[in-house]
């Protein structure tokens, strides 16, 4: 659990000397100036609002690189929390300015901040190197800053990234399935969960770059982790939790007793597998099969009578296993090729064991 702080603030000297930017001239040569302080020369950013400009040749020099920049004022109240969005054709950077002190930098398309008094922020707007030119969009919204309180349940988060990981807390009540996504427009978002008899991570399945896992959660607490890919992101984001409940009969725990003839339900997680055991009473002909329409399932049997494996014996990307087995009680694990996710059925086939009068493994 964590309440987002920003707590970068590199003088304007260190800035300037390393960068060049030259934050109150007009761009006409002669050494760095001073304070980032805003004059009459930049343009007014509206919260929740957005500015058009342009960088062109005579826009203001950054020094030490030659590329050019645009000025903008944002006024803000303390401890307001920002959101700031660079898109058009030009290849951007941003940074902020609090009087003589640089909050917040990064390139675009993204960057987020907090301010940390009252007052009037100043927004510079540089072209990557001296010769990106171009039209732009720079927007500022306000986030609403998360409150540290954990999730229950269900629910959503909406907070910022400053350069390393975060951590959530989920109370769950009741057990179900668990839709929980992370999305964000400024980086690459990466999602993990961690809690009783979970550990799951996913990167992109959430549509685009935003990740997304299904869970089925028993009740505990949790831990959810934001970050971005390679740690290489800041900005804000969007964390939400959906619930639904369990289908009837569905299995949610290793270890669970296949009984011939009767279809049991259950779902994988990336790299994870489902294990079931199997009673076979005497040596007989048994036949294994696991489906599924949301992945490539792959089968592995193993015990007394020996070890096998198969990923595509059955219809399309389904496995199917038939095979001599000696009597004993045998390991039947699902797992998804390549790692993918979703729901599936395994069955398991015993000659001579008729199949009890149900529909589906009571799930425990």
């Amino acid at each position: 659990m964590r309440v987002a702080a920003l707590s970068l603030a590199v003088s304007a000297g260190l800035l300037l000397s390393g960068c060049g930017f030259n934050v109150s001239g007009s761009g006409d040569g002669g050494g760095a100036a001073s304070t980032a302080r805003a004059d009459d020369s930049a343009t007014a950013l509206a919260l929740d609002g957005e500015v058009a400009g342009e960088i062109t040749s005579s826009s203001g020099i950054n020094y030490s690189d030659g590329s050019r920049y645009q000025r903008f004022t944002l006024p803000l109240t303390e401890g307001q929390a920002v959101s700031l969005t660079l898109e058009g054709a030009l290849a951007g950077t941003l940074a902020v300015f609090d009087g003589d002190q640089l909050i917040a930098q990064g390139e675009g398309p993204g960057l987020a901040f907090r301010a940390k008094s009252a007052g009037d922020y100043l927004v510079a707007v540089s072209g990557r190197g001296a010769e990106a030119f171009g039209p732009f969009r720079l927007g500022a919204k306000t986030i609403a800053a998360y409150d540290g309180k954990p999730l229950m349940g269900e629910g959503e988060v909406i907070d910022w990234l400053t350069g390393s990981a975060q951590d959530y807390t989920l109370q769950v009540e009741r057990p179900g399935l668990y839709t929980i996504t992370l999305a964000s427009s400024a980086f690459d978002p990466v999602l993990r969960v961690r809690g009783p008899n979970v550990e799951a991570e996913n990167d992109d399945s959430g549509g685009g770059t935003d990740s997304m896992l299904r869970l089925f959660l028993e009740p505990g607490t949790y831990t959810l982790n934001a970050a971005a890919l390679e740690d290489a992101g800041r900005g804000d984001f969007n964390l939400a939790v959906r619930y639904a409940p369990l289908p009837g009969g569905m299995v949610t725990r290793d270890g669970t007793a296949l009984v011939s003839g009767q279809v049991a339900v259950a779902r994988v997680e990336g790299g994870s597998g489902r294990r079931f055991v199997l009673e076979v009473p005497n040596a007989a002909q048994v036949t294994f099969e696991a489906r599924s329409d949301e992945f490539d399932t792959v089968l592995h049997v193993d015990g007394p009578g020996g070890t096998f494996e198969d990923d595509d014996g059955g219809s399309g990307t389904n496995s199917r296993l038939s095979t001599q087995l000696a009597a004993g009680r045998y390991e039947v694990r699902v797992e998804s090729l390549g790692g993918g996710s979703g729901m599936f059925e395994v069955e398991a086939r015993i000659d001579g064991v008729d199949a009890p009068v149900v529909e589906a493994v009571t799930a425990p």
